[in-house]
């Protein structure tokens, strides 16, 4: 496609779904790097990118359909500063990190245009059925695009479930390796006389389904983002 080969501040949307991605790939390199070589907490960093890579895309497709049929943002004009419709008050895209205002004002703009789109793209733009689902999720968990990227936030609770290595009751992990269930990673301290005085355990399993939510919503967005290049802008 043409925009590939522009510089960012040629392309239609600003070149906020270039930028998209980029992130995404880059994340698609580092999950797919991670089953061979895993580092210490590289979960984060992953997430955070895919993460990123979705609010640039929702924001992308909010640029597109503004400018394309030229739709004022409120009191500004398409071709000015881009802004959300949150509820009833038009909010600054600058200044909305959320992926939820953002995914329900991109749903609406489809809704609202599906006529147009349906007249003048051969696109089939149903999207997947969980899709809503995993916004929600995402959003639970990283609402301000600061979850990821930072060791503590300002949820001290929620922060402690951002490590794989958690501390855990050293005889439920023993009794875990009694019944023969799924080998169980563990890191003891001890005293001077061999006394267990903490026990922490190794646990991936929510970072990986967090991290295949983002996966997922990302390329949905991603092919959103080609086809939207592909029918509405012309390539640019």
């Amino acid at each position: 496609m043409l925009y590939m080969m522009l510089p960012l501040d040629r392309h239609f949307d600003s070149g906020f779904g270039a930028v998209a991605d980029s992130f995404k790939d880059a994340a698609d390199t580092l999950d797919s790097a991670r089953e061979n070589a895993p580092t210490l907490n590289d979960h984060l960093p992953i997430s955070y990118l895919y993460r990123h890579a979705i609010e640039l895309y929702l924001k992308s497709a909010i640029i597109i359909f503004h400018r394309k049929l030229n739709i004022p943002y409120g009191d500004t004009p398409a071709s000015g500063e881009p802004k959300i419709l949150d509820g009833a008050k038009w909010k600054p895209m600058y200044q909305i990190h959320g992926l939820l205002p953002l995914y329900r004002y991109f749903s609406s703009l489809f809704a609202d245009h599906a006529e147009y789109l349906s007249t003048h793209t051969s696109t089939d733009w149903s999207f997947h059925a969980e899709l809503g689902k995993w916004i929600n999720d995402i959003e639970e968990t990283d609402s301000s695009s600061t979850f990821f990227r930072y060791p503590v936030t300002k949820d001290k609770t929620k922060d402690k479930e951002k490590s794989t290595i958690k501390v855990d009751d050293y005889d439920a992990m023993f009794s875990k390796v009694k019944q023969n269930q799924k080998p169980v990673k563990a890191f003891l301290m001890v005293d001077q006389d061999q006394n267990i005085i903490e026990s922490f355990s190794h646990d991936d399993t929510r970072s990986k389904e967090t991290i295949g939510t983002l996966r997922q919503a990302a390329e949905v967005f991603s092919n959103c983002h080609a086809a939207m290049v592909g029918e509405l802008t012309g390539g640019a």
